[in-house]
């Protein structure tokens, strides 16, 4: 059960479903449908064929999801491994940038050494290195500029900026 193919973003919200289009809709078998009903997605009416309204099933797979989310603190990583959010070792620890400002965390559980990663914001990466007792590390020069001109540099005169 894959919560992409179990996305609520697929059912539009004023329409009703039959058992059979829903689960045409989610990619799911239609007995999984009727599971959800037994278990709690309500339906519109009790005649046949049923109708599942598409805001109640949105609601759903939401609750659904919710259940199945662990909470982390924001220095902490769920490790699938030992199940349950815990530290992740700090010289393990490494940051990669994604758009619009996130970061993905990558690391090693403290506790049994399993590999881990989360998506975390931009701002919060000082936190979370206080959090660990970490050092933020030091961008370091990469182009020294000391007397000479680069192959690709369009200006006649060299600066001594270093």
């Amino acid at each position: 059960m894959s919560s992409r193919r179990n996305s609520p973003n697929r059912i539009k919200n004023y329409r009703n479903y039959t058992v059979i289009e829903l689960s045409e809709a989610l990619g799911v078998h239609p007995k999984t449908v009727r599971n959800w009903l037994r278990v709690g997605l309500t339906v519109a009416d009790d005649k046949r064929p049923l109708l599942i309204n598409g805001t109640d099933v949105k609601i759903y797979l939401k609750q659904k999801r919710k259940t199945y989310m662990h909470q982390c603190e924001l220095h902490e990583m769920y490790c699938f491994k030992c199940k349950q959010p815990n530290k992740p070792n700090a010289e393990s620890l490494q940051f990669f940038a994604k758009p619009a400002g996130m970061m993905q965390m990558m690391g090693r559980c403290i506790e049994c050494g399993c590999k881990a990663n989360k998506y975390v914001s931009r701002r919060d990466l000082k936190s979370i290195w206080q959090k660990l007792n970490g050092k933020l590390p030091i961008a370091e020069k990469h182009i020294i500029l000391s007397g000479k001109a680069l192959l690709n540099y369009p200006l006649d005169t060299v600066f001594d900026d270093e």
